[in-house]
């Protein structure tokens, strides 16, 4: 979820990387950070899920009781900061702030919905999305265009990725919409801090 983001505030966003007013060296920017967000928040949780199940710390990736999902949200949010830290201060790349505050908003979602998972089961899943259609909000206002197609499309998909987890038996309503809202709000309250 965290690099689809990025991919739509690169492209319909007012953010130097992929849109007209682009130069190459803000495209590279943006392709190194897409990379690095990937990898750290992709394909690192994926492995750190499977060595969990290998080493029967979890029954399943799909980690279906709450106490499971501790560990993996902890070392989750500690990829995604890493990721923060390693753009932003390692680094130092001159990366816009909407994108550095977007990363940031991430951590924040991780670390809250790993503090809620330690006595309640929330959907990481409707965190994702829920990110997802925060972002496509915000863009819309600081652009000061309606992104109408995507945001529209967001919501569409927040509400298929609802209904399967809750058809999936993965989730109560009460779950899904507190993942929702969860992740939702933490964008909203990152990027509105940045611009």
């Amino acid at each position: 979820m965290p690099t689809i983001g990025l991919l739509t505030a690169y492209f319909v966003g007012s953010v130097p990387g992929f849109n007209p007013y682009s130069t190459e060296h803000d495209k590279d920017i943006a392709y190194f950070v897409l990379f690095a967000v990937f990898i750290a928040t992709g394909i690192l949780p994926v492995i750190i899920a499977i060595v969990l199940k290998q080493t029967k710390l979890i029954s399943s990736i799909h980690m279906p009781k709450k106490e499971e999902r501790s560990l993996p949200f902890l070392l989750t949010s500690m990829c995604y900061y890493g990721v923060f830290y390693y753009l932003n201060s390692y680094l130092e790349l001159p990366i816009d702030k909407l994108i550095s505050y977007f990363i940031l908003a991430g951590v924040l979602a991780t670390i809250l919905g790993f503090m809620i998972t330690l006595s309640w089961k929330i959907s990481v899943h409707m965190i994702g999305i829920g990110g997802i259609v925060g972002i496509l909000t915000v863009l819309s206002k600081v652009g000061d265009e309606v992104l109408i197609l995507p945001l529209s499309t967001s919501i569409i998909i927040a509400g298929l990725v609802a209904f399967g987890r809750l058809q999936l038996n993965a989730h109560n309503p009460k779950q899904v919409v507190a993942g929702f809202f969860l992740g939702f709000f933490c964008e909203i309250l990152g990027l509105l801090v940045a611009s």
